[in-house]
Protein backbone atom coordinates (compact mmCIF):
# COMPACT_ATOMS: atom_id res chain seq x y z
CA UNK A 1 0.00 0.00 0.00
CA UNK A 2 1.21 3.40 -1.35
CA UNK A 3 2.27 5.72 1.95
CA UNK A 4 -1.00 7.29 3.58
CA UNK A 5 -0.35 11.15 5.46
CA UNK A 6 -3.47 11.99 7.70
CA UNK A 7 -4.24 15.36 8.86
CA UNK A 8 -6.50 15.13 11.93
CA UNK A 9 -8.70 17.69 14.44
CA UNK A 10 -7.03 17.05 17.40
CA UNK A 11 -9.48 19.45 19.04
CA UNK A 12 -11.80 16.57 18.86
CA UNK A 13 -11.98 13.35 20.99
CA UNK A 14 -13.58 11.05 17.88
CA UNK A 15 -11.00 12.58 15.36
CA UNK A 16 -8.45 11.89 17.77
CA UNK A 17 -9.69 7.92 18.51
CA UNK A 18 -10.03 7.62 14.63
CA UNK A 19 -6.65 8.70 14.16
CA UNK A 20 -4.86 6.45 17.04
CA UNK A 21 -6.79 3.05 14.90
CA UNK A 22 -5.33 4.56 11.23
CA UNK A 23 -1.64 4.59 13.39
CA UNK A 24 -1.64 1.38 14.49
CA UNK A 25 -1.22 0.26 11.03
CA UNK A 26 1.88 0.69 8.55
CA UNK A 27 2.98 3.51 5.87
CA UNK A 28 0.51 5.37 7.75
CA UNK A 29 1.64 8.43 9.27
CA UNK A 30 -1.04 10.80 11.31
CA UNK A 31 -0.03 14.10 12.15
CA UNK A 32 -1.98 16.87 14.09
CA UNK A 33 -3.63 20.00 12.63
CA UNK A 34 -2.66 22.17 15.54
CA UNK A 35 0.89 21.77 14.56
CA UNK A 36 0.96 23.15 11.55
CA UNK A 37 -1.01 26.44 12.14
CA UNK A 38 2.25 28.85 12.06
CA UNK A 39 2.84 27.30 8.79
CA UNK A 40 2.38 29.04 5.36
CA UNK A 41 2.84 25.84 3.91
CA UNK A 42 2.61 21.96 4.68
CA UNK A 43 4.35 19.47 2.25
CA UNK A 44 2.80 16.03 2.28
CA UNK A 45 4.52 15.22 -1.29
CA UNK A 46 4.94 11.43 -2.26
CA UNK A 47 1.84 10.18 -0.03
CA UNK A 48 -1.84 9.97 -0.06
CA UNK A 49 -3.16 12.66 1.96
CA UNK A 50 -6.52 11.99 4.33
CA UNK A 51 -8.23 14.63 6.23
CA UNK A 52 -10.22 13.49 9.26
CA UNK A 53 -12.27 16.27 10.83
CA UNK A 54 -15.70 16.44 12.58
CA UNK A 55 -18.47 19.07 11.23
CA UNK A 56 -19.05 22.43 12.84
CA UNK A 57 -22.62 23.05 11.22
CA UNK A 58 -22.00 22.27 8.00
CA UNK A 59 -18.60 24.10 7.74
CA UNK A 60 -14.97 23.16 7.36
CA UNK A 61 -13.36 23.80 11.17
CA UNK A 62 -11.01 26.69 10.26
CA UNK A 63 -7.86 24.37 10.87
CA UNK A 64 -8.82 21.93 8.26
CA UNK A 65 -9.64 24.91 5.99
CA UNK A 66 -5.92 26.17 6.54
CA UNK A 67 -4.60 23.06 5.75
CA UNK A 68 -6.42 22.73 2.71
CA UNK A 69 -5.61 25.84 1.97
CA UNK A 70 -1.53 25.67 2.43
CA UNK A 71 -0.91 21.70 1.53
CA UNK A 72 1.21 20.85 -1.60
CA UNK A 73 0.49 17.17 -2.01
CA UNK A 74 0.38 14.87 -5.51
CA UNK A 75 -2.69 16.36 -8.03
CA UNK A 76 -2.18 12.82 -9.77
CA UNK A 77 -3.15 10.43 -6.62
CA UNK A 78 -6.82 10.08 -4.74
CA UNK A 79 -7.02 11.71 -1.27
CA UNK A 80 -9.54 10.56 1.03
CA UNK A 81 -11.70 12.63 3.86
CA UNK A 82 -13.13 10.88 7.06
CA UNK A 83 -15.83 12.85 8.84
CA UNK A 84 -16.56 11.54 12.27
CA UNK A 85 -19.72 13.57 13.11
CA UNK A 86 -20.59 16.65 13.93
CA UNK A 87 -24.18 18.34 12.46
CA UNK A 88 -24.76 18.80 8.62
CA UNK A 89 -22.04 16.48 8.10
CA UNK A 90 -22.79 16.12 4.48
CA UNK A 91 -22.74 19.64 3.55
CA UNK A 92 -19.32 19.87 5.06
CA UNK A 93 -18.32 17.06 3.12
CA UNK A 94 -19.33 18.65 -0.07
CA UNK A 95 -17.55 21.93 1.28
CA UNK A 96 -14.00 19.93 1.33
CA UNK A 97 -14.55 18.25 -1.95
CA UNK A 98 -14.86 21.78 -3.76
CA UNK A 99 -12.19 23.47 -1.47
CA UNK A 100 -9.65 20.65 -2.57
CA UNK A 101 -11.22 20.50 -5.94
CA UNK A 102 -10.25 24.12 -6.72
CA UNK A 103 -6.55 23.42 -5.51
CA UNK A 104 -6.35 20.48 -7.96
CA UNK A 105 -6.74 17.37 -5.63
CA UNK A 106 -9.53 14.89 -5.90
CA UNK A 107 -11.39 12.79 -3.20
CA UNK A 108 -12.25 9.23 -4.19
CA UNK A 109 -12.96 8.17 -0.47
CA UNK A 110 -14.91 9.95 1.65
CA UNK A 111 -16.68 8.57 4.85
CA UNK A 112 -19.20 9.84 7.00
CA UNK A 113 -19.98 9.23 10.53
CA UNK A 114 -23.93 8.19 9.10
CA UNK A 115 -23.05 6.16 6.42
CA UNK A 116 -20.66 3.87 8.57
CA UNK A 117 -23.69 3.59 11.40
CA UNK A 118 -26.06 2.83 9.05
CA UNK A 119 -24.45 0.11 7.26
CA UNK A 120 -23.77 -1.30 10.97
CA UNK A 121 -19.75 -0.91 10.15
CA UNK A 122 -18.19 -0.66 13.99
CA UNK A 123 -14.86 2.02 14.64
CA UNK A 124 -12.37 -1.13 14.26
CA UNK A 125 -13.57 -2.61 11.17
CA UNK A 126 -14.23 1.18 9.46
CA UNK A 127 -10.40 1.64 9.47
CA UNK A 128 -9.83 -1.99 7.93
CA UNK A 129 -12.53 -1.11 5.36
CA UNK A 130 -11.45 2.37 4.53
CA UNK A 131 -7.39 1.36 4.28
CA UNK A 132 -8.62 -1.65 1.88
CA UNK A 133 -10.68 0.92 -0.26
CA UNK A 134 -7.70 3.38 -0.52
CA UNK A 135 -5.45 0.54 -1.02
CA UNK A 136 -7.62 -0.87 -4.17
CA UNK A 137 -8.59 2.77 -5.12
CA UNK A 138 -11.68 1.34 -5.72
CA UNK A 139 -14.16 2.30 -3.12
CA UNK A 140 -16.70 -0.54 -4.63
CA UNK A 141 -18.42 -1.65 -1.51
CA UNK A 142 -21.00 1.07 -0.88
CA UNK A 143 -21.18 2.06 -4.80
CA UNK A 144 -22.01 -1.94 -5.60
CA UNK A 145 -24.89 -2.14 -2.96
CA UNK A 146 -26.16 1.13 -4.11
CA UNK A 147 -26.64 0.12 -7.52
CA UNK A 148 -27.66 -3.50 -6.89
CA UNK A 149 -30.65 -1.56 -4.33
CA UNK A 150 -31.67 0.74 -7.03
CA UNK A 151 -30.89 -0.70 -10.18
CA UNK A 152 -33.87 -1.64 -12.35
CA UNK A 153 -36.64 0.30 -10.05
CA UNK A 154 -39.24 2.29 -11.53
CA UNK A 155 -38.46 6.39 -11.65
CA UNK A 156 -41.32 6.61 -9.50
CA UNK A 157 -40.27 3.62 -6.69
CA UNK A 158 -36.97 4.97 -6.75
CA UNK A 159 -38.11 8.84 -5.82
CA UNK A 160 -39.77 7.18 -2.76
CA UNK A 161 -36.87 5.21 -1.76
CA UNK A 162 -34.95 8.09 -1.50
CA UNK A 163 -37.33 9.90 0.20
CA UNK A 164 -37.44 7.38 2.90
CA UNK A 165 -33.76 8.00 2.85
CA UNK A 166 -33.36 11.24 3.40
CA UNK A 167 -36.04 11.16 6.01
CA UNK A 168 -34.47 8.84 7.84
CA UNK A 169 -31.56 11.31 7.73
CA UNK A 170 -32.87 13.90 9.07
CA UNK A 171 -33.95 11.56 11.83
CA UNK A 172 -30.77 10.42 12.50
CA UNK A 173 -30.00 14.21 12.50
CA UNK A 174 -32.33 14.98 15.54
CA UNK A 175 -31.46 11.64 17.10
CA UNK A 176 -27.67 12.85 17.31
CA UNK A 177 -28.59 16.56 18.60
CA UNK A 178 -30.68 14.95 21.48
CA UNK A 179 -27.68 12.70 22.10
CA UNK A 180 -25.11 15.59 22.54
CA UNK A 181 -27.61 17.80 24.17
CA UNK A 182 -28.12 15.34 26.68
CA UNK A 183 -23.86 15.07 27.05
CA UNK A 184 -23.74 18.59 27.76
CA UNK A 185 -26.29 18.09 30.47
Amino acid sequence: MDKLMIFYDDRKNSCISCAEKFSQYENVECRRISEYQDQSLVYATGARVGLIFESENGKLPYEVSHIIWKIVADKNRNHMLLITGGSRELKAARAAVSDLGERGYHILNLYTRYVMEKNKITPEKAVEWILKDIETEKPKHMKERVKEKYQGMPKRELRKELRRELKEYREYQKKQIKIRKQNLS
